[in-house]
Formats: structure tokens, C-alpha cells, sequence
């Protein structure tokens, strides 16, 4: 243990270092992103530390083609644990039991967030307006709940690699099989996009919207409240918050459907 913690802490502080040097990563960021590379590493080996960084990564370059404002100086801390704290816990579990199934399932959290995060990004490149995954109507680009034809397929696209880069990374180190891959991709994959999903229900139902006063526009990230009035959502509930809430939820669900 204490040499893949010497291999997880240099490896991650590599790569979190590179970012926070790009601005992909806030100083709080950075420190966080070290500490949760590293267990990841602990816990579920260089397989689902690879995801993590693969999901990173990928995030952090689509980030930049469509920086929100609340990105636009890198994620920090709460960010970076809004995403990744759910697949830690799952990840220890398994460090300590063994059980795949715990793996799995750390694996269908990080899938879920990166499914939800190139919708976000790649979905915010449409040029047409998106519509409501509830009402179908229009809505402006931007705000959650708010769905596109081609955001639809960046996260089908993105629970998918991580399903392929997992199961191949699997089975670099165990016996192959073929029943067992195509179950880890299926459910990956299918529980990673059902995650997006659930996401932008949650965001729409719970997030909190403000709307400017004199304009009437819609936001969602403010840093001063004189000007708007809370419309919808509750103030508590952020994207970050959303994130974890989703995360949790799709993560909860797989575990109990694969234990029944």
C-alpha cells in the first residue's frame, strides 16, 4: 500500500499540477484533486484511476470550448468532490472486500459524470436552441433541464468509452470473459446515461434559477443577489450540489439492482 501511495500521490500531483498550471484547476482544486487521485489509485488501482483522469481530462478540455462562469478560473475543491467522492466510498468498500460489484458500480459514478459533462459541453456547441426534457419547449442554452439532439449523443458517447476503457483495462490483469465484458459495458454504459439523464431532471425540479430584474434574464450563477430573484429551485441546491445528488442516486440504485 504504501508504495502505490508513493506511485498514486506522484502520478496525481503530475497531472494536477498540469492543470492547475493550465487554469483548469483552482489553487483548492489542485490540493483536492492530488489527495483524491491519489486514493483513487490506493483503492481501485491504476484501472479506475485511468477513468478518473480520462474523465478529467476529457472535461477539462471541453470545458475551455465552452467555459461556464462559474469555470472560467478552474474547478475548485467542491467541484472536484461533487464528482468523485461517490466512486471514492464505493472505491474503498471494494479495496477492503474485494467484491467487483463495488468496483462497478465506482465505475457507473464516474461514467455518470462524465456522460452528464460532455452533454453540458458538447450539447452547449448546438447552434439550434435546446428543449426541455420535460415539456419538450425551447429554452435557452445554458440552463439545466434543458436537453439537445447532439448533447444526447455526447453522453451515450461518453458512458460508453468509459465502459470500454474500463472493461479493457479489467481484463489486461484478469482472466478474459466475454459474457462478464459485455455485462460490465452494458451496465456502465446504460446506468452512466440514465445518470445524465436523471441529471437533468434534478436540475431542472431542484436548482436554483434567478432572474435578473431589469432584463428578465435567466441564471443560474450569481455572484450578487441585489439584482436577481430567486424563480425557481431552492438556493441551497447548486450544480455542484445537483452533481453529487445524481452521482449518489444512479450509484445507490446499481449497486441494489446488481446485489437483488
Amino acid at each position: 500500500m504504501f508504495i502505490s501511495s508513493l506511485i498514486g500521490f506522484g502520478l496525481s500531483l503530475l497531472i494536477a499540477s498540469l492543470a492547475y498550471y493550465k487554469k483548469s484547476l483552482t489553487l483548492s482544486g489542485f490540493i483536492a484533486a492530488a489527495i483524491v487521485g491519489t486514493l483513487f489509485f490506493v483503492f481501485g488501482t491504476y484501472i479506475v484511476w485511468s477513468l478518473l483522469i480520462f474523465f478529467f481530462v476529457s472535461s477539462s478540455i471541453l470545458s475551455k470550448l465552452h467555459a461556464s462562469e462559474d469555470e472560467k478560473n478552474g474547478r475548485n475543491y467542491v467541484q472536484v468532490l461533487s464528482n468523485s467522492i461517490v466512486s471514492l466510498v464505493f472505491l474503498a468498500i471494494y479495496y477492503f472486500t474485494n467484491d467487483v460489484v463495488y468496483m462497478v458500480v465506482a465505475v457507473v459514478a464516474i461514467a455518470a459524470s462524465t456522460s452528464d459533462t460532455w452533454a453540458s459541453e458538447i450539447g452547449a456547441l448546438s447552434k439550434s436552441k435546446p428543449f426541455s426534457i420535460l415539456t419538450f419547449k425551447k429554452m435557452e442554452k445554458g440552463l439545466s433541464g434543458a436537453i439537445s439532439i447532439i448533447g444526447l449523443i455526447a453522453s451515450l458517447f461518453g458512458a460508453t468509452a468509459i465502459s470500454l476503457l474500463f472493461s479493457s483495462l479489467y481484463f489486461m490483469n484478469n482472466p478474459f470473459d466475454t459474457m462478464m465484458f459485455l455485462e460490465f459495458t452494458m451496465i456502465i454504459t446504460i446506468a452512466g446515461f440514465l445518470g445524465s439523464i436523471l441529471d437533468s431532471y434534478l436540475g431542472m425540479f431542484l436548482q436554483a434559477k434567478y432572474q435578473d430584474i431589469k432584463t428578465g434574464k435567466i441564471k443560474e450563477f450569481i455572484t450578487k443577489t441585489e439584482n436577481y430573484i430567486l424563480i425557481s429551485g431552492k438556493k441551497i441546491i447548486t450544480n455542484n450540489a445537483v452533481n453529487f445528488i445524481m452521482v449518489l442516486t444512479v450509484s445507490i440504485v446499481t449497486y441494489l439492482l446488481l446485489i437483488i
